[in-house]
């Protein structure tokens, strides 16, 4: 849509050269709808969210309080990367702050790639640390053979 001058007479008719919409104002084309983000695959997979929802909170149907926390997860999934929307708009949804959703939006991808969700490295099945030596010296001989008779 070009403007003319008789727009600009009309528009002048309503505002005064000296009125500061004269020169801030401009018509310009409406913004195309582009995605804000790009979902990543395993988000559009329903068993592969329940992957993850399982690696990041095992005692999910025991445990109420991780429950809660994975029902929240799975809200932020569908918001977030499946409805595409942003993370100001989910905060609002959820009621809380953008920097908290995006702080979430990262715990989720963490655990995604394998990682703990607190970022203190990757998730394995064994503990951390030297394996603790047993102290056979001090022991009555009757707590030792107990001992190795379970093996």
């Amino acid at each position: 849509m070009r403007t003319t001058k008789a727009d600009f007479k009309r528009l002048r008719a309503a505002f005064g050269g000296d009125s500061g919409f004269m020169s801030a104002h401009q018509i310009k084309k409406a913004h195309t709808a582009h995605p804000r983000h790009i979902p990543e695959e395993w988000t559009l997979d329903n068993t592969e969210v329940q992957k993850v929802l399982l690696r990041a909170f095992p005692k999910l149907h025991t445990n109420l309080r991780q429950n809660k926390q994975a029902a929240r997860w799975v809200l932020l999934i569908t918001l977030y990367f499946r409805m595409n929307k942003s993370s100001r708009d989910v905060a609002h949804e959820l009621k809380t702050k953008p920097k908290n959703v995006e702080l979430a939006v990262a715990r989720i991808r963490r655990v995604a790639r394998g990682y703990r969700a607190d970022n203190t490295g990757p998730r394995s099945g064994r503990a951390p640390g030297r394996p603790k030596t047993q102290n056979v010296e001090n022991k009555p001989l009757g707590a030792i053979t107990v001992m190795h008779e379970g093996i």
